[in-house]
């Protein structure tokens, strides 16, 4: 299917598989802002690598034709240069906060020298440690200069080492993203890119995941057949969605019930509503599972006697039942555990 398609191409994007997108540092030394995101490999700018970023500027084009979301997590970094807007200092410590940590002590040191807190020679001797060369994105260290591997800091060079640290983290990753543009500009105007903000274009894209405001927009576009939304196992669903799961798992629910992992940005661009459907089979409520069917956006809910049991088989559903390619039976993801009885 379609969405199925989709999402496991954005999960192959995001993997090892492809050498196109990394974690990026803060996700893996997990510390700092969007852990979570991915960045272009540096060392992809290849004449192959650059075909394949310019595809995936197509698929972008794509997305925001059809809108069929794509579940990519990528920082302000990346989403910037498309709509030609000029990326600072706060969108490389939002990826990589260790780094920049380096420059933050070196501007600390010339301040106690200009403010004669500090000899030169101090300064000297102190950043003698620092070469003419940092760590990539990747980990793999770059010259910033022709020999930076045996060019010390000093004084009189702080402010070369400063220009040439700024440009390299800022531009580190052009060739990918321009690429990624040329890929754009191939499905839609490019001249108009510059009338988004990058949020705009990333909402047009990736969504919004499932923050809460996505669920006031997933709430008021549900129905629900053979049961009412006050009804208290239907209660109970919402609140479990609020606050019983985190942001990681609602994408998880969304994945079981619909095949994606992002709702639409309005309203107006759903093609169905989500649909709530009382589990009708006879026994115990609780000793059933949920059963989703992705292709209509629904779920049959048993009336679970409490929040906890709830949670619990939900959970247990989602996590063990993701793929769609069996929708096409009549019971639709039908999760069997251990607790299911004999007739269902």
């Amino acid at each position: 299917p379609y969405r199925d398609a989709l999402e496991n191409m954005c999960k192959e994007l995001q993997s090892p598989a492809l050498p196109l997108f990394m974690k990026c540092p803060n996700g893996r030394l997990e510390m700092g802002e969007n852990r979570n995101t991915y960045i272009p490999r540096p060392s992809s700018t290849s004449a192959f690598h650059l075909t394949l970023y310019k595809f995936v500027g197509k698929l972008f084009g794509l997305t925001m034709r059809s809108k069929s979301l794509l579940s990519l997590d990528l920082p302000s970094i990346v989403w910037k240069p498309l709509v030609s807007d000029v990326v600072t200092d706060a969108d490389v410590q939002a990826i990589d906060r260790v780094s920049w940590k380096a420059s933050e002590a070196i501007r600390e040191h010339e301040e106690k020298v200009e403010r004669k807190m500090m000899d030169v020679s101090i300064f000297d001797s102190t950043m003698r440690q620092f070469k003419f060369t940092v760590p990539g994105s990747d980990g793999k260290m770059k010259e910033l200069t022709p020999n930076g591997k045996s060019t010390s800091l000093c004084w009189q060079n702080r402010k070369i080492y400063m220009e040439k640290l700024r440009e390299f983290r800022l531009h580190e990753f052009d060739k990918h993203l321009q690429a990624i543009r040329e890929g754009l500009a191939d499905v839609v105007p490019i001249a108009l890119m510059s009338l988004f903000t990058w949020r705009e274009l990333e909402a047009q894209v990736a969504g919004y995941g499932m923050a809460d405001k996505q669920i006031d927009l997933l709430e008021r576009m549900t129905d629900y057949q053979s049961c009412s939304k006050n009804d208290p196992h239907i209660k109970n669903f919402w609140e479990m969605i609020r606050n019983r799961f985190n942001n990681e798992e609602r994408v998880r629910f969304l994945v079981f019930v619909w095949g994606r992992s992002r709702l639409p940005l309005t309203e107006d661009d759903f093609e169905k509503k989500f649909t709530i459907t009382s589990h009708n089979s006879a026994g115990n409520p609780d000793a059933f599972f949920p059963i989703a069917h992705t292709c209509f956006f629904s779920v049959e809910l048993p009336a679970y006697s409490t929040l906890d049991i709830m949670t619990q088989k939900v959970l247990w559903a989602m996590n063990n039942c993701s793929s769609i390619d069996a929708d096409g039976g009549p019971n639709g993801q039908r999760s069997v555990g251990p607790t299911d009885s004999d007739d269902e």
